[in-house]
């Protein structure tokens, strides 16, 4: 029984992880300091620009692959954003993205940001 607790615990943990860091994700990309602004979507790839703290504009893609949710730019730079995850899918609509994914333990969550479109002024 006691076993069976210790599991029922780590999994939950791992679950609420990969949430937190979705919300986190989330949270980031919709701060409007950060200035993200949405460029295009292909498959799950979303491209996207932003400024660094110092101001220089900097471009991103959002990548779904290898059960993590990535964040790239074209400088190099990688960094995981939530892992341990399956099914991931990500929607730009309305200046709106959507972005969708399994748990470990198949429960299904989505998160919605605000990250309006690159225009002429950006």
């Amino acid at each position: 029984m006691a076993l069976t607790l210790q599991q029922l615990r780590y999994n939950a943990s791992n679950e609420y992880q990969s949430i937190h860091q979705l919300d986190n994700t989330v949270m980031h990309l919709g701060n409007p300091e950060e200035k993200f602004r949405f460029e295009s979507q292909q498959d799950n790839e979303v491209r996207m620009i932003g400024q660094t703290h110092k101001g220089v504009v900097q471009h991103y893609r959002l990548v779904a692959k290898q059960n993590s949710l990535i964040l790239t730019t074209t400088k190099g730079g990688y960094m995981p954003l939530v892992e341990n995850i399956s099914d991931t899918s990500m929607m730009y609509a309305n200046g709106c993205l959507t972005i969708s994914f399994k748990t470990r333990h198949h429960r299904q969550v989505s998160r919605t940001t605000f990250l309006p479109e690159v225009s002429l002024e950006s």
